[in-house]
């Protein structure tokens, strides 16, 4: 999500990204300290629980290349813990290490084409049609990784398991002043602009392949907004765009309804509003078996499972240490787990990046939270994952 339009943080700076920054890590749990991707040896802290929650309301309620080069990531860790809860605030509630890029500079032209979301292949148990299957001959893998775009049209890639970023190129959409970015089944990554919340698709495996999907900005007085591609469930796997708005005024702010949780019609494009979030401005991330998470909030920041049909919030997690500032902000889930993007030393230049082990998959018994760079080469503003991504630990 681009920074929003503060004094001191100007939405239309454009900033171009470092090609070989220093890859650091620091450590922040939420339960307990998570090694798993760093290199030194963690120094922890234990905070207490915060119990941030939240309580929406809602009305009624839809369905990422290039070989990386990487470098080893160099680490320090730091960890604090902090829990869940279910119960509703009734105040307010609310995608590393680096790698030297590929330098490449992109261009090409624009082309207006409508698609829908969906694809059939033939399930070979049945013979008959599968719905919405995975692409099983494309370029870029589609299960590897998180693809991220940058406040400068940028298409990168970020591996979590190697804690690395290769870029695969400027996109050729003409515009350059990105807000958000979600990715589809079959390869492509719809980038939105701020401003004016024109959405454009971006082929993942020739980023200068941009073209027009037909969508209609600022319908329902809707013009910006967080979103992510959920699969409809753990069965049906056909996904939609959901989000989250931000009305464009401040600093992205939380509070009681101060949001809506909106999708769009992966045949109409028509935009919806279900129902009320406590998140003017937070962002999505989706799963392959049908669950949507918000991130947003502030002090602390919160992730929010959310309810695809109204957006109430199903579960809260308060993540103690981790901010948003108003800064630029994504988020994705792989393989069981979050990974964050923030520019929370607002130097607006590199994002940080931060792991929750939202499974437990040390077993620890905490939901660890691991910085594990403070100096990603690019300033994150979008994130997204295809529904196709695993799910379960690899």
């Amino acid at each position: 999500m681009r920074t929003s339009p503060l004094p001191a943080i100007a939405l239309s700076c454009l900033l171009a990204c470092g090609d070989d920054g220093a890859a650091q890590t620091d450590t922040v749990s939420l339960s307990a300290s998570d090694t798993t991707m760093t290199d030194a040896t963690p120094t922890s802290t234990t905070l207490g629980p915060t119990s941030a929650t939240s309580e929406d309301t809602g009305t009624a309620g839809e369905s990422e290349s290039g070989t990386p080069t990487t470098t080893a990531p160099t680490s320090t860790s730091t960890s604090t813990s902090t829990s869940s809860t279910t119960e509703p605030d009734t105040t307010t509630s609310t995608s590393t290490g680096t790698t030297d890029p590929i330098d490449t500079t992109t261009t090409g032209t624009t082309s207006t084409s409508t698609t829908t979301t969906s694809e059939t292949t033939t399930d070979t148990t049945t013979g008959e049609p599968e719905a919405c299957a995975c692409p099983d001959d494309i370029e870029v893998p589609l299960d590897d990784g998180i693809f991220v775009l940058s406040d400068d049209a940028e298409l990168w890639k970020y591996f979590p398991e190697t804690n690395s970023f290769t870029m695969l190129g400027a996109i050729g959409c003409g515009m350059t002043n990105t807000f958000s970015m979600a990715v589809d089944r079959l390869g492509y990554a719809w980038v939105q602009f701020n401003g004016t919340g024109e959405l454009r698709k971006v082929d993942v495996t020739n980023v200068s392949d941009c073209s027009n999907p037909g969508f209609l900005p600022n319908q329902n007085g809707v013009k910006n907004f967080g979103m992510a591609f959920v699969s409809n469930s753990d069965s049906d796997k056909c996904d939609r765009i959901y989000g989250n708005t931000y009305s464009g005024f401040g600093g992205y702010s939380e509070g009681v309804n101060v949001g809506d949780f909106l999708t769009i019609d992966p045949d109409d494009l028509g935009l919806a509003k279900l129902g009320k979030t406590n998140f003017d401005g937070a962002e999505l991330t989706g799963t392959g078996d049908g669950r949507a998470f918000i991130f947003g909030g502030q002090f602390p920041s919160k992730l929010v499972e959310a309810d695809k049909n109204t957006g109430a919030a199903l579960d809260v997690l308060p993540l103690n240490g981790l901010e948003i500032n108003n800064g630029a902000f994504a988020f994705a889930f792989f393989a069981g787990d979050f990974y964050f993007f923030t520019d929370s030393d607002n130097d607006l230049f590199n994002s940080e990046v931060t792991h929750l082990d939202y499974d437990d998959s040390d077993m620890n018994g905490v939901q660890d939270l691991t910085v594990l760079t403070q100096d990603a080469p690019l300033l994150v503003v979008g994130a997204g994952v295809s529904t196709c991504a695993p799910v379960l630990p690899m």
